[in-house]
């Protein structure tokens, strides 16, 4: 299913790129505050050309420098719906952005982009690298601490982006994500200086645990620093699980290039 659905998105893509790379109504550069205190944004990168929502240290202060995760949701979450990247009950459940705007992410800048209908995260990883040339021009980012995951299409996409560019990354974990080929690279040898935590469902039925499991047997044969987490639930979005445990943060926080 998985298979038929990326060459689907291939072909979509070609023909509607770029009407699909739009601005969505509510974007501006306000501030917002969460009911927390937590300021976060509603951003458009003309660079890029994505939406993403952008959160902030609640005490966040212009002249440090912060950590930064980049979140990258699943398929449910595509289109222009920005609050989706919040929580969607019909798909991934709570993305990193509402564990931020709860502040419960206090040392980070979290950017979560949204990935347009008709196409999958493995494909944008050019616009998703010209997101994070703007982002860490204009905000306060440690550049030694810049961490990126994501749950399903965004854990393939997590794989994908840090293989394409894995100079920005100081630690990465793809949840429930696998690899899928010949769609997407399996070259490891650009991501095996990254330290890496990986989070699957045995029982998982959406993405089977099979195609995690083929990149971990050549990162572990090349020696690589890989943490594995497998569930036993029966779950597919473990970003719900994996961000309530919080052991995830911390390990970011561990890791810096």
């Amino acid at each position: 299913m998985i298979m038929r659905c990326l060459l689907i998105a291939m072909i979509t893509f070609m023909v509607t790129a770029c009407a699909s790379f739009k601005k969505t109504s509510d974007v501006g550069s306000r501030v917002l505050l969460s009911e927390q205190g937590v300021p976060y944004k509603y951003m458009f990168c003309e660079n890029s050309r994505l939406n993403y929502l952008i959160t902030y240290p609640k005490e966040y202060d212009p002249e440090k420098k912060y950590p930064m995760i980049l979140f990258l949701h699943s398929m449910a979450e595509r289109g222009n719906e920005l609050q989706k990247l919040i929580r969607n009950d019909e798909g991934q459940g709570n993305g990193l952005a509402k564990y931020a705007l709860e502040n419960k992410l206090p040392q980070f800048i979290t950017i979560s982009p949204l990935c347009p209908d008709g196409i999958y995260w493995s494909f944008l990883t050019k616009r998703l690298n010209k997101l994070f040339v703007t982002i860490t021009n204009n905000e306060s980012i440690d550049i030694e601490k810049i961490y990126l995951t994501g749950v399903s299409m965004g854990g393939m996409g997590t794989w994908s982006f840090a293989m394409d560019y894995p100079q920005w990354f100081a630690g990465i974990a793809p949840i429930s994500g696998g690899i899928y080929k010949p769609f997407m690279s399996d070259n490891i040898q650009k991501i095996i200086n990254i330290p890496i935590w990986v989070f699957h469902d045995k029982f998982d039925n959406e993405i089977p645990i099979e195609k995690t499991v083929g990149i971990l047997k050549k990162l572990e044969e090349a020696k690589a620093e890989v943490n594995i987490t497998i569930y036993e639930k029966g779950e597919h979005n473990l970003n719900n699980i994996v961000f309530e445990e919080g052991a995830l943060f911390d390990w970011f926080l561990s890791c810096r290039k």
